[in-house]
């Protein structure tokens, strides 16, 4: 893969050098040379002055005898400061498009990251290629169960933004189960068949851990979240280093919003003035309508938070544009997110928190603690599901135009006075 006798006489010098340093003395018995050759070699000249070239044949023997990462840091000149998003774009664009390129690139890949990779690949992006495999493997099934299995998975892979983890499918389907546990068996079903013909092929590491991740929903089987107060949520807060974690966590536990709605909202859903959260989503499924702002957390995001998440987008704006180019990133849908940071770093600040408090718990059951704070604070059952978007929101408007004698003021004033506090 590399072509030697293209290496020029200063690299071809380096290389040798690189050799003697790693293998010492044991250099001249594999070159077969001896000490003063290999001197003379490294040298670049003999005694007379006269320029020495380093055969190709003893070029080939050095680079079988250096790991091929070492040659290419040679050959190549690395530096981490040169480097930029930009280059590792056109690296992976290269990957695509060249097969020599990308035996290299994987092999180096693995060898320099390998450990790596295998604790943090823990997320699987759905592709058009996936979809189009599963609609293959359900010809297999009667049309009618074809059907359902392709309509439920349609509906899971959009909600989960066409990304699996084992975490985001756990979580997603308790949200399923709020609105129907008929839907979410179904749903759980089209997962685990997408994940057990489809990702297992292409991952089966990750297969087995997205497969393993969550249970089909039983009628009989319900889940009972732990017992949280608001001063272990408090003390999980403070140990929180991260700005875009802090700011997550904290309008996780002030609002009652699932985590999923949190991750997709975008700065247009976010009235700083008047502290609401406008959360109607496109689709019919089951999501809040409106949620509020504490007046300390609205100060917060503006002077603190959003300064800081504006200067992110600033920063990488031009490499997320040239990556949604290979990548079929939305540019405008990732500019306008509230976070549009990696949702799995979000996720571990927050657990390496509850580590340092000594105590560990899905982030979805902050939720249940938000719904369990305002019934102690004495706070109708009723209000409670509106602010958690336990109503569809046509059945909310429907609550508030004819039924549900309240304004949203009122809804606010209630907030305000028995909604959770951090700080």
């Amino acid at each position: 893969m590399i072509d030697i006798k293209n290496i020029d006489d200063n690299m071809r010098r380096l290389l040798l050098k690189k050799a003697y340093e790693k293998l010492g003395s044991s250099i001249y018995e594999k070159l077969q040379k001896s000490r003063r050759t290999i001197y003379v070699y490294i040298r670049g000249y003999d005694e007379r002055g006269r320029e020495i070239r380093i055969p190709d044949e003893v070029v080939e023997k050095v680079v079988n005898l250096l790991p091929l990462d070492e040659v290419y840091e040679v050959l190549e000149g690395f530096s981490p400061r040169r480097y930029t998003v930009n280059d590792i774009i056109g690296i992976l664009s290269r990957v695509k498009q060249d097969p020599e390129f990308r035996e290299v690139f994987f092999m180096l890949l693995s060898k320099t990251l390998g450990d790596y990779l295998n604790t943090t690949t823990s997320k699987y992006i759905v592709t058009s290629d996936d979809i189009e495999l599963f609609k293959k493997k359900l010809r297999e099934k009667s049309k009618k169960t074809a059907s359902d299995r392709l309509a439920y998975l349609t509906r899971a892979l959009a909600d989960l933004n066409y990304q699996l983890s084992a975490e985001d499918l756990n979580e997603y389907l308790l949200e399923v189960e709020e609105e129907s546990k008929g839907k979410a068996e179904h749903i759980a079903k089209a997962l685990k068949l997408f994940i057990k013909e489809v990702v297992r092929l292409r991952s089966p590491q990750l297969a087995r851990e997205l497969y393993d991740s969550f249970k089909t929903p039983r009628s009989k089987t319900q889940y009972k979240p732990p017992p949280l107060d608001l001063d272990i949520l408090m003390k999980i807060y403070e140990n929180i280093s991260d700005l875009a974690a802090k700011s997550y966590f904290r309008l996780l536990v002030e609002t009652g919003l699932r985590t999923g709605e949190l991750f997709v909202l975008t700065v247009e859903h976010i009235d700083l003035e008047k502290r609401v959260i406008n959360i109607m989503k496109e689709n019919q499924t089951k999501r809040a309508y409106i949620s509020f702002l504490h007046v300390e957390t609205a100060n917060w995001l503006k002077e603190k938070y959003l300064p800081y998440r504006n200067q992110f987008v600033e920063k990488y704006f031009d490499s997320v544009k040239n990556l949604a180019l290979i990548q079929e990133i939305d540019l405008l849908k990732w500019k306008n997110k509230l976070f549009p940071f990696r949702e799995d770093r979000i996720r571990e600040e927050i657990k390496e928190a509850m580590d340092k408090v000594g105590v560990r718990f899905r982030l979805y059951d902050v939720r249940s603690f938000f719904a369990s704070y305002l019934a102690k604070q004495g706070v109708s059952p009723l209000i409670i599901n509106i602010l958690q978007g336990r109503a569809p929101p046509q059945q909310f408007k429907i609550l508030q135009d004819h039924y549900f004698v309240i304004s949203l003021e009122e809804l606010q004033r209630i907030y305000d006075e028995k909604a959770p506090k951090l700080a």
